[in-house]
């Protein structure tokens, strides 16, 4: 029987393994879903290594795609093709403490830490392609947090974000509902025990704590005020709150909601047309890139002929699965 000081002790010590879970392998490749690739790594501000696959495209934009906590970039690869589709050259990465990219043991500052990998990779696909805007950032669950947060300075060389199931309004009632609906990588023994109050309170208030940041962003001091913003929202997310993200979408001038009836990053997989009209429209309203002056960021070395290779990856599907859906409804947050 868990207590309430040993539910703390549970909590906080598990808080920290949210943002380094188990790692988990490619389970397919680029070549999987027709794309030419090839394959890299990119240095951060702070010397983290990150893994990065770099798929040329017709030029019409450029596009960062990240990926959910736990998973990898592989668990991206159909929204990376969907982007080619539309012309967009597209760079996928492992974040920090994810697939094949360098470990960071670090218990603080994790928004801005999680961010530079956002920043590093940036820098990389801008100086490859340096005449393909707009550019663009693709988040997913977990990762539309440090998205979001990377517009927190007045000047940015980001033109427009997506965000699929996530962030929400409220960071601390997201990651209670995140853990107790099962949301968070971690072993079957951990999660029973954050069945416990104490534990997912404890969980929540140091994951907030660790990642050490002002939220959301003002959007009358930052580039989240002029950036446009498209919320991939699931209308039966069990995982985050739908509520949550409409809340915050609310918050800035230039998003939009789309919502599809499904579940947490399920969108392109059980309402496909829907998804992909909502993606399609909302970049195309991108008749260009709003004048902006890039804030300074760190020099990430260019990953060059001699360190580019075949792309690959291995082992089982991480992604989720689950119901089908009929059809999508996009509302203009205001």
């Amino acid at each position: 029987m868990i207590g309430e000081r040993l539910g703390a002790l549970i909590g906080r010590r598990l808080a920290a393994r949210l943002f380094r879970p188990p790692r988990r392998p490619h389970h397919r490749r680029p070549a999987d879903v027709g794309l030419a690739a090839s394959e890299g790594t990119v240095r951060t501000a702070d010397g983290i290594e990150l893994h990065v696959w770099l798929v040329p495209g017709r030029g019409t934009g450029t596009a960062i795609v990240g990926h959910g906590i736990g998973l990898t970039k592989s668990a991206s690869l159909r929204h990376a093709e969907l982007l080619h589709r539309l012309g967009y050259h597209v760079l996928l990465f492992d974040h920090r403490n994810h697939g094949r990219s360098g470990s960071d043991r670090s218990r603080s500052g994790l928004a801005d830490r999680f961010s530079r990998d956002i920043a590093a990779c940036i820098e990389t696909a801008t100086e490859r392609w340096p005449n393909a805007r707009p550019v663009v950032v693709w988040g997913f669950s977990f990762s539309t947090f440090p998205t979001l947060y990377s517009l927190r300075t007045p000047a940015t060389p980001i033109h427009a974000i997506l965000c699929d199931s996530g962030p929400g309004l409220e960071l601390e009632p997201m990651l209670r509902r995140f853990v107790s609906d099962g949301g968070a990588p971690l072993p079957a023994l951990a999660r029973s025990a954050l069945r416990h109050p104490s534990a997912v309170a404890a969980f929540a208030a140091t994951a907030v704590s660790m990642l050490g940041a002002e939220w959301p962003p003002d959007p009358s001091a930052s580039a989240s005020g002029a950036t446009p913003m498209l919320f991939l929202v699931g209308t039966e997310d069990e995982v985050l709150d739908p509520a949550q993200v409409r809340a915050l979408s609310a918050r800035y001038p230039h998003a939009r909601v789309a919502e599809v009836p499904t579940g947490h990053l399920l969108g392109i997989k059980e309402a496909e047309p829907e998804y992909r009209a909502a993606v399609t429209s909302f970049l195309a309203a991108l008749s260009g890139p709003r004048p902006a002056e890039e804030r300074p960021v760190s020099r990430a070395p260019r990953a060059d002929a001699s360190t580019l290779a075949r792309s690959g990856g291995s082992a089982a599907d991480a992604d989720r699965t689950g119901r089908t859906n009929p059809s999508a409804t996009t509302t203009e947050a205001r």
